[in-house]
């Protein structure tokens, strides 16, 4: 049975969504318990709920007032309670992301491990050795918000953010680390980049993961990603990411 600490709030937001609110901190398992209970709620095909989108320790659950009222979706959502099983089988997949670290590709490199008072060979290995959680996407499209970084690369945001950060690049801030899914404005540390096309919004789904999976980073040599292309990708899938 599901202990108290389990049971969450329940918040209106406007009139076609509802906010489940758990405990308002960064943490894996609380962030576990979102995406379990946004698998509980695909489960139970609630009449007019449209949409779920976990974020770090809420899930908004969208619905159409026409079909059902908040009253209603309020009462259906009582309903469902956790397990420790539920729990345990809400992990998502394992996706591997090619990464060339340093030079241009990783312009803060030098800088993250200065500050950290190690060599950039260690940056490169600490970041590349443990896999991560995503939390949840947001900012822009597929932009993936991932820990738990390692204490020893952990550095505050840049005071002065980029206006153009290319496309893949890998950025970390905090406890956190991220890919720069399309080219944009952005304040984190860039390290490295992947040549790998993380999203595209003419493909179903448009991302190559979704928040409650794991990324974990590869290093990749510069000419390995200059020759990147579909056929590479693909052959990086296959062997990767099935």
């Amino acid at each position: 049975m599901a202990s108290s600490t389990l049971v969450p709030q329940y918040l209106p937001l406007g009139e076609q969504v509802l906010i489940i609110q758990f405990e308002p901190v960064i943490s894996t398992l609380v962030n576990r318990r979102v995406h379990a209970w946004a698998d509980k709620i695909k489960e139970a095909n609630i009449l007019g709920v449209k949409q779920w989108l976990p974020a770090f320790s809420s899930l908004s659950v969208c619905y159409d007032p026409v079909r059902i009222s908040y009253s209603q979706l309020l009462n259906a959502l009582q309903q469902i309670h956790l397990s420790d099983a539920d729990l345990a089988s809400s992990t998502g997949r394992m996706v591997h992301i090619p990464v060339v670290y340093g030079d241009s590709y990783g312009p803060d490199l030098d800088y993250v491990a200065a500050e950290n008072n190690i060599s950039p060979d260690e940056v490169v290995q600490i970041h590349s050795s443990s896999a991560y959680l995503i939390y949840m996407l947001g900012f822009i499209a597929s932009f993936p918000y991932c820990g738990d970084l390692d204490s020893r690369l952990a550095l505050p945001r840049r005071t002065s953010p980029r206006v153009k950060v290319e496309k893949g690049s890998i950025g970390i801030a905090n406890r956190q680390t991220c890919i720069y899914p399309i080219t944009s404005p952005g304040g984190w540390h860039l390290i490295g980049r992947t040549p790998m096309d993380t999203f595209d919004p003419y493909k179903t789904p448009p991302s190559c993961f979704t928040a409650g999976d794991s990324i974990k980073f590869e290093a990749i040599t510069s000419a390995e990603a200059e020759g990147w292309n579909e056929h590479k990708q693909r052959e990086w899938n296959e062997q990767w990411n099935l």
